[in-house]
């Protein structure tokens, strides 16, 4: 492979990624169609192309920070897009489990601003938890679009599944910033002591004059 070639390979990742994030405005146009098998078929390209960049920079070698934020961020924006394209085309999943939505979404908001903060990443989905949990809801949107019919114990398991994994994230990420802290004040050097006279009292003997002896 020359090196341009090369140079587009390792390229090809990321441009996986933007092209899942442009894939968005097109399943949105489909759902506000009420296309949902559309959205459906559109979410298993999204899921083959999350596989594939995931394969093709860990085959070349191409694993870089800036890749893995990019796929982050695709990954997440796919998330809370299904979700809203979900609940326009079965508004009764909102009726029926909005308190359980509501609590999934506020966990997983304070995991992704935890992550942003702690380390520039909205959330490490290299973990066994986020995998599990982006399977779940990955699994439940493709069966309610494809489908048409909303199943309640999918969403149990999904929002479920989704809680635990951003609560595990967030958890990890609250004892790393502490450990980093106590570590930082371990090794900030000490102030050092001001100088100060001596507070014991320096006593002098009076010199008493011992007469010579006269002749």
């Amino acid at each position: 492979m020359d090196r341009a070639g090369a140079t587009y390979s390792r390229r090809l990742p990321d441009l996986l990624s933007r092209a899942r994030i442009l894939l968005i405005p097109v399943l949105t146009m489909a759902a506000l169609a009420g296309n949902g098998r559309l959205v459906g078929f559109g979410l298993l390209l999204a899921g083959a192309t999350d596989f594939l960049d995931g394969y093709i920079a860990r085959r070349l070698g191409a694993t870089t920070p800036r890749g893995a934020r990019l796929d982050a961020l695709a990954d997440n924006l796919l998330l809370v897009s299904a979700l809203v394209w979900l609940l326009w085309l079965h508004p009764e999943i909102l009726t029926t489990s909005g308190a359980l939505i509501a609590a999934a979404c506020a966990v997983h908001i304070a995991s992704m601003a935890a992550g942003l903060i702690r380390s520039g990443r909205v959330v490490n989905l290299d973990r066994l938890g986020s995998k599990l949990a982006g399977g779940c809801l990955y699994a439940f949107a493709l069966v309610t679009l494809l489908s048409g019919v909303y199943e309640p114990v999918l969403l149990t398991i999904a929002a479920g599944a989704l809680i635990a994994s951003s609560a595990e994230n967030l958890l990890i990420t609250m004892t790393e910033a502490i450990a980093t802290s106590r570590k930082a004040r371990s090794h900030r050097p000490h102030a050092e002591k001001p100088v100060g006279t001596s507070t014991t009292a320096i006593t002098s003997s009076p010199i008493i004059a011992t007469p010579s002896a006269r002749e």
